[in-house]
């Protein structure tokens, strides 16, 4: 269900001074505004929307809500979201079981790839607790003649707020019914008539929305393709796709590989570090420390007088060279992925652009990886908790 309009964004959270709010607010409570409270979100939500959740293009997506109020009135809850383009949509959400729990739920639909947002509303529902209580007392058999007068003044209400609103199809609708109403001949014709689902339907979509709490958080959604919840990968090193033992191979020759991997079932051709490979404490063939004039080196020892993370090899061809293996990629329905490995050779631009960003030892030697007894002299690590680190990977003082 995508629901109707919804224009909610830009007064988020200042509801609390809204029309019909009781006295007794309390606005230092997050999401309260007198008596409806949007507690919390339960799903979809990383850390109360610190993070954004995930979500596929075309699934739905399923919102719960912990949602209570004082007192006994029915409520009405809709989520309101927003795509990456601006367009807001809003859609009812519904208690559901076991209710003592009070967790509400409800669902939309993204279309589109890209960042999403939501909020949650509640309100009182006027109609809806008035429909409650004129059910209960009729099938208890209890005299209803001032509930029935209290029921044509909301619709009556109803129809003139509609009629000011300019909703000229609401207006009319309600109107009717109102006129039906006075034109019904027992009151068994009239509680049916106030009870019907028909004229439910059209005082929610009058209703003024009372008491109106709207969650604080604008709860971010990462909406993605279909291929980033699962896909099958094909790794493949493009130096290594040559004819020739003495070429180093090229993103060009990798165009001839792209039916096979595709009619073999992959979704993503996987690549890599596609960097300039330094030469110092360059190893050759099975990690040996001695590499000859020819050995190519660890792709993964990134960064050389050739530039780092943002060159490619130059040996494997140009951007313009690799934008077009994409594009032919895609057009046999396969995905390029890269392996952006944040590491060095100690070639790299940046230890002398930034040597802050590296872990020193007593001696002046920088300390490359190592796992016992192996040692990677060609690859140093960023330290991300380092003074000069940008940025720093957390808050010290926290």
């Amino acid at each position: 269900m995508q629901g109707e309009a919804c224009d909610e964004f830009n007064c988020l959270s200042h509801v609390r001074g809204s029309p019909g709010a009781r006295a007794g607010s309390k606005p230092g409570n997050s999401g309260y505004t007198g008596t409806t409270h949007c507690h919390r979100i339960r799903h979809p939500t990383l850390d109360q929307g610190r993070f954004a959740a995930k979500a596929i293009v075309n699934e739905p997506v399923v919102v719960k809500a912990t949602i209570f109020a004082d007192g006994h009135d029915v409520l009405s809850a809709a989520i309101c979201w927003q795509d990456d383009q601006g367009q807001q949509q809003r859609v009812p959400m519904r208690q559901i079981e076991p209710l003592g729990l009070d967790i509400w739920e409800g669902r939309f639909t993204p279309q589109r790839v890209g960042d999403h947002r939501f909020i949650i509303e509640a309100w009182w529902d006027i109609y809806a607790t008035y429909h409650y209580e004129l059910s209960k007392k009729h099938q208890a058999g209890v005299p209803v003649e001032l509930e029935l007068e209290e029921g044509r003044q909301l619709i009556e209400r109803a129809a003139e707020r509609a009629s000011e609103n300019d909703n000229g199809v609401l207006s009319a609708a309600l109107g009717a019914v109102h006129e039906q109403f006075q034109l019904a001949q027992h009151d068994a014709d009239r509680v049916a008539l106030l009870l019907d689902g028909d004229t439910a339907r059209l005082m929610h979509e009058a209703d003024t929305r009372p008491h109106l709490t709207r969650s604080d958080t604008h709860y971010p959604l990462e909406v993605e393709r279909l291929k980033a919840r699962f896909a099958s990968w094909y790794e493949l090193f493009p130096r290594s796709e040559t004819d020739d033992p003495n070429r180093h191979g090229t993103f060009k020759d990798v165009h001839r590989r792209l039916p096979l991997i595709r009619d073999m079932g992959f979704d993503v051709l996987y690549f890599p570090p596609i960097h300039p490979v330094g030469r110092a404490h360059r190893k050759g063939p099975n990690n040996s420390l001695e590499a000859g004039p020819d050995d190519p080196g660890s792709p993964y020892a990134i960064g050389s007088e050739e530039g780092g993370h943002e060159a490619i090899h130059p040996q494997l061809g140009t951007r313009e060279d690799f934008r077009d293996l994409v594009r032919v990629a895609n057009e046999h329905g396969l995905e390029i992925a890269l392996d952006f490995a944040i590491q060095c050779s100690p070639d790299h631009p940046w230890l002398k652009e930034h040597p802050g960003w590296f872990s020193w030892r007593p001696d002046g030697s920088i300390r490359y990886a190592e796992n016992p007894p192996k040692k990677y002299q060609d690859i140093v690590n960023v330290d991300f908790y380092a003074e000069d680190a940008i940025p720093l990977a957390m808050d010290r003082t926290s």
